[in-house]
């Protein structure tokens, strides 16, 4: 679960940094009051969490019933392991390049009451190497129970950016989120690969 942790706190500052601007004029309008702001905002990290507990049964589910070769278990998730890890590092270095925000298709929603709700599936949903490491290990684990802690400590790390947001009034400390996330980029890329190989080796030891 620690891993995951530091994996959301790796993804959670990326995505921070590229949403803001279509983050924040919902959750913190500046004619909203911080009731409201704290209202938005509990319905965007819950939403996001029912979408990561439905992607973990789906990972858990598929990986017990289709991806059950010990082939897979070593060889090909050790593979994706360190991929999807490389892709992570690459992917938080890559300065000059601005990706789109997937959540700006939540300006067509009339209803703004739903726009918080919106913005937890669409950013639960949106690609990253960071979600794609997590589906992997899912689909991996023993249990569900084990499926739903790594996405709960996924959940917790890439939360941590958004709790400020009620008092932070507007968007400062760009450069402490970029430093944390790069830092915590870093530590989860190292800790995939080596958990990749890991899986290689074990695969090559156990036949």
């Amino acid at each position: 679960m620690l891993d995951t942790f530091i994996l959301g706190l790796s993804s959670g500052s990326t995505c921070l940094l590229t949403c803001g601007m279509v983050f924040f004029p919902y959750l913190m309008a500046g004619s909203a009051g911080t009731r409201k702001i704290i209202s938005d905002l509990s319905f965007f990290l819950m939403t996001r969490l029912i979408v990561y507990f439905l992607l973990a049964t789906l990972a858990w589910y598929f990986g017990k019933t289709i991806f059950t070769s010990a082939i897979f278990r070593n060889y090909i998730s050790g593979i994706l392991y360190i991929l999807f890890a490389v892709m992570l590092i690459w992917y938080s270095v890559g300065r000059n390049r601005k990706p789109d925000c997937p959540a700006k298709i939540v300006t067509t929603v009339n209803n703004k009451k739903l726009v918080p709700v919106f913005l937890g599936v669409v950013n639960s949903l949106g690609f990253c190497p960071a979600l794609l490491l997590i589906l992997t290990k899912s689909a991996t684990q023993g249990t569900i129970t084990q499926s739903y802690l790594a996405f709960l400590g996924f959940f917790a790390g890439s939360s941590l950016y958004f709790l400020p947001l009620p008092l932070a009034g507007r968007f400062r400390k760009k450069k402490v989120f970029e430093t944390v996330g790069t830092l915590a980029t870093g530590l989860a890329g190292i800790i995939f690969i080596i958990k990749g190989f890991t899986n290689l080796i074990g695969g090559i030891i156990n036949g």
